[in-house]
């Protein structure tokens, strides 16, 4: 198989120029399939690490803002990340004599810069678990004695309370600001000194608040930091990193979705195999996650539609019926369909709920595609849905009450992990239960797609319960319909066999008419395509059709839910304001050669080729609902890949903008200022304001016709 989607195919067009272009034809349902192109190694650039202070001195010393000249198609400003948050995480623990407190507010934290390479520890707190496994299913349930959730659960008057906190900390060193600077005035002397010294006198720099009326400093802009201070010492003047990598955040929140089974095992015994029962006897496990008061919030304060956010539904003597009216779903209208026996479902509670944001954007960057939800309520003693199997891997978290649930086998090998979902099956055609069991609050279910389930609430309570879904049409299947029509038109564009005539009587051997004949020419036909089908593998784009996949991937999931951390240490809460008390804009802000970045998320990106381009496909600017938005991409330069490569590859360290692997200082800075122009950056510290030299210029000029140095 030819090596492909090597980056350095785009240092130059020079290569396609004299071969002639290759077209570019549409694939199936007009998805364009031209981006799939073979290319050759990426040649090793060398990568300095070079403190070119004189050099920063002549780039810097211009006083103008540098941009970057890499962006090569159309500009859009980042989507920040925020949103209607109703709740504030708020954490306490004590972790090796060391005193936490993470917030969205601000961290402050006092235990040693973490190594994310290890593999997060076991939770000391849970028993071990027995575990059944049956033909079927798999049951885990905590072995007798004191049963406890993997992190002790708390409370905030404004927070989230219990567990969920726990799931999200963030135990990483934080950002200490650095110390704000004053402005100075440079005299004539000092500027003739530094001429004869040959050094580039540094910009001037102050604090964020800039001057007040009366000349003097005013308030520094607040900006949240996190300071290291071990229990019981005072704290040092230090700085450290902002260490956070999505990817160990994202294992941490898949174990605690599955505890006290092991990812390990999940894997390796039930994905995709067998369903997996969690009984955890703690109702409060999955405390704050989601809940019936912020499901009425929501209908109350959003503008929720029936039949595109929220589903009205009953299940009857075996009969599934759906009771959406037209327009939008008020809340006492929905509430007098629950109080008649209907089941509620919530489309898409991610758009409206903090929590349920953070949860799926975590662990979309351990699946690497998108991950969905859906929340279901369902009055007491009713059924909402009729027996059916879906397309997705489900993960159901009881939230609130009980349900009684019933999971059946495919009934065939067809209907064995399908890529689409199934109608409504009547209770005659499912068989046999192969797992019959009441979900409890704090309890987990999983079970492949393809198995058939159905659930009704307990007689005595309602239920509440979310559904995370995932690895909905994410299959080898769907890979190779990317991949393999473009290896044949690449094929048959080089080899010159598959541009040869088919036989002239070959209609006269093959065909149903013909198929349980044997003949010699029959034979040779067979034998000369399984010959032809043999060598496409070596026209295979395997990594564009992958890259192809993780654009779709990109497309298809949440912006990622920012702290305030990475807000302070990026586009999205540091550099320019407006400053009404001086009527001009402050808080300047300039990556410098030693300025030490990282891409923001490692999930956040996909640099891929399409249409002759370099383009960089990003999640920041996605919609909170599924496709809200187009795919938001920026081109860059050929000559700036290897640069956002080393990125890629460098996280979740920080690197110094010097080290990326280009020729000159200014193109480091240039690439460097675009990503995080575009928001894909975060600082290891937050960077220090300052002013550019034409700021003051009209104070420099009056001082000159005052007579002043």
């Amino acid at each position: 198989m030819k090596k492909v989607s090597a980056f350095s195919v785009f240092s130059g067009k020079s290569n396609a120029e004299k071969k002639g272009k290759m077209s570019t034809p549409s694939g199936p349902k007009g998805e364009d399939t031209g981006s799939l192109k073979r290319a050759s190694s990426t040649p090793t650039i060398s990568k300095g690490n070079r403190i070119l202070n004189a050099i920063r001195g002549s780039v810097r010393g211009s006083g103008q803002k540098v941009r970057p000249s890499v962006l090569k198609a159309r500009d859009q400003s980042p989507h920040v990340a925020g949103g209607d948050s109703q709740v504030s995480l708020t954490v306490m623990k004590t972790v090796e004599g060391f005193k936490v407190k993470d917030k969205e507010q601000g961290v402050q934290n006092s235990k040693p810069p973490v190594d994310r390479t290890k593999k997060p520890p076991a939770h000391p707190s849970q028993p071990p678990a027995k575990t059944t496994l049956t033909k079927d299913a798999a049951v885990a349930e905590p072995t007798a004695g004191k049963r406890s959730a993997p992190f002790p659960p708390e409370t905030s008057e404004t927070g989230l309370k219990g567990n969920m906190a726990k799931r999200q900390l963030h135990l990483a060193p934080a950002l200490p600001a650095k110390p704000k600077i004053g402005k100075k005035k440079r005299t004539s002397t000092e500027s003739s000194s530094a001429s004869e010294e040959g050094t580039v006198p540094a910009k001037k720099k102050q604090k964020t608040g800039g001057k007040g009326a009366n000349g003097e400093a005013g308030p520094a802009k607040p900006v949240p930091v996190a300071k290291i201070q071990p229990v019981g010492q005072e704290s040092e003047k230090t700085e450290a990193p902002y260490m956070f990598d999505s990817g160990v955040e994202a294992a941490r929140m898949f174990e605690c979705l599955i505890h006290p089974v092991t990812p390990d095992r999940f894997f390796r015994e039930l994905w995709e195999k067998k369903p997996l029962l969690v009984k955890r006897h703690m109702p409060n496990y999955n405390q704050g996650w989601f809940s019936t008061a912020e499901f009425d919030r929501i209908l109350r304060q959003e503008n929720i539609q029936f039949g595109v956010n929220v589903d009205i539904t009953s299940y009857r003597d075996d009969k599934r019926e759906t009771h959406n009216p037209a327009g939008r779903a008020y809340a006492p209208l929905v509430w007098d369909f629950y109080q008649k026996g209907c089941s509620v479902r919530l489309l898409n509670p991610q758009t409206y709920s903090r929590n349920m944001w953070k949860i799926l954007s975590v662990l979309q960057e351990y699946f690497n595609c998108s991950v969905g939800a859906n929340v279901y309520l369902t009055p007491a003693g009713t059924q909402g849905f009729a027996p059916h199997y879906d397309d997705i891997e489900a993960f159901v978290i009881q939230l609130e009450g009980k349900k009684h649930w019933k999971l059946y086998s495919p009934r065939t090998d067809e209907e064995n992990l399908p890529r689409f979902s199934s109608n409504n099956f009547t209770q005659s055609e499912v068989g046999t239960p192969i797992l019959n069991v009441v979900l409890e609050a704090g309890d987990m279910l999983y079970f492949p797609r393809g198995t058939i389930h159905q659930a009704n609430a307990n007689e005595k309570e309602h239920s509440l319960h979310v559904t995370f879904s995932c690895y909905q049409r994410n299959t080898w299947g769907d890979l190779l319909e990317r991949l393999v029509p473009r290896a044949l038109q690449l094929a048959i564009e080089e080899n010159v066999e598959l541009r040869q005539g088919l036989p002239r009587d070959f209609l006269n051997y093959m065909g149903i008419v013909h198929s349980d004949k044997e003949s010699t020419e029959r034979k040779q036909f067979v034998e000369k395509v399984e010959g032809l089908v043999r060598s496409l593998v070596d026209y295979l784009p395997l990594d564009a059709a992958c890259d192809q996949m993780g654009k779709q991937a990109i497309h298809d999931s949440l912006p990622p839910v920012l702290t305030e951390q990475e807000k302070a240490c990026s586009i999205h809460g540091a550099g320019e304001f407006w400053e009404p008390a001086e009527m001009q804009v402050r808080g300047v802000v300039e990556l410098e050669p030693d300025t030490e970045v990282r891409i923001i998320r490692r999930g956040v990106l996909r640099m891929l080729t399409e249409e002759d381009e370099v383009r960089i496909y990003h999640t920041l600017e996605n919609a909170r609902v599924y496709h809200g938005n187009t795919p938001q991409y920026f081109d860059i330069s050929s000559e700036a890949t290897p640069a956002v490569e080393f990125l890629i590859d460098s996280y979740p360290e920080y690197v110094p903008v010097d080290s990326l692997p280009l020729d000159t200082l200014q193109e480091k800075l240039d690439v460097a200022s675009l990503l995080y122009d575009k928001g894909l950056l975060v600082t290891s510290v937050p960077l220090q304001t300052m002013y550019d030299e034409g700021t003051d210029d009209s104070e420099d000029d009056a001082e000159n016709r005052d007579g002043g140095e």
